[in-house]
């Protein structure tokens, strides 16, 4: 009976070791999208509607069975109808509000469990650009103010995924964090009422050690051929 438990663990140890072993010099693409809407439509005034929607897509590498790294694109849209009043008249507002694209490199460090789940965490760095329009009300005066950003960041990461075939996994992040951040703004505030412009530039930077957790945002895994 020994010797058949003892046989057994054997099997299941050499099983592991070879799913394992199959991740090294493994290509992977990954993705996520989002979508979302928002609706209101009121009896009394005109309806108004937003949406936005995310992408996330990355190309990576197994170096070890432990150990990835890549590059990844992310891209953002947002906007929708929204009711102003201007100058005592409601006008509706519609278009985009806000997008960004942003581009990075990753490296990811594995705990695998079993040949099905695992865990992963491993820093990062981004380059992005956001732009963002917003509507103000400053006491008696309206500003549409515009705002450019361009930034470079470090952070750090964690997720969780499985095993769904040899082919596909399912991933999930579970956290995030920022540390360090520097970037360039252009702001563009155009004062509806006065009928004036005013431009300002900040360079900023940010010291955040905090981590965000749980973050869950769910993605899917595609391993290419060899």
């Amino acid at each position: 009976m020994k010797k058949l438990t003892l046989l057994i663990l054997l099997l299941q140890v050499c099983t592991a070791t070879a799913v394992m072993a199959q991740l090294e010099g493994r290509r992977f693409l990954s993705g996520g999208i989002g979508v979302n809407f928002d609706n209101n439509n009121p009896d009394m005034v005109k309806a108004t509607n937003n949406f936005s929607g995310n992408v996330n897509i990355g190309i990576g590498k197994f170096k070890t069975q432990t150990r990835a790294s890549g590059w990844n694109l992310s891209g953002y849209l947002g906007g929708g109808k929204t009711l102003r009043n201007v100058n005592g008249q409601d006008e509706t507002d519609s278009g985009i509000t806000q997008y960004g694209i942003g581009a990075g490199r990753f490296w990811q460090f594995y705990k695998h469990f079993n040949d099905k789940i695992g865990i992963y965490a491993g820093p990062n760095i981004n380059l992005s650009y956001d732009y963002k329009k917003e509507w103000l009300t400053e006491q008696e005066e309206i500003n549409i103010r515009k705002t450019y950003a361009t930034t470079l960041s470090l952070g750090v990461g964690a997720g969780v995924y499985y095993r769904l075939s040899e082919k596909w996994w399912l991933d999930a992040s579970l956290g995030f964090a920022t540390p360090f951040s520097v970037g360039y703004t252009k702001i563009d505030n155009e004062y509806v009422r006065s009928n004036t412009t005013a431009k300002a530039n900040q360079v900023n930077y940010n010291l955040s050690p905090s981590f965000t957790f749980p973050s869950v945002g769910l993605g899917l895994r595609y391993f290419l051929a060899n």
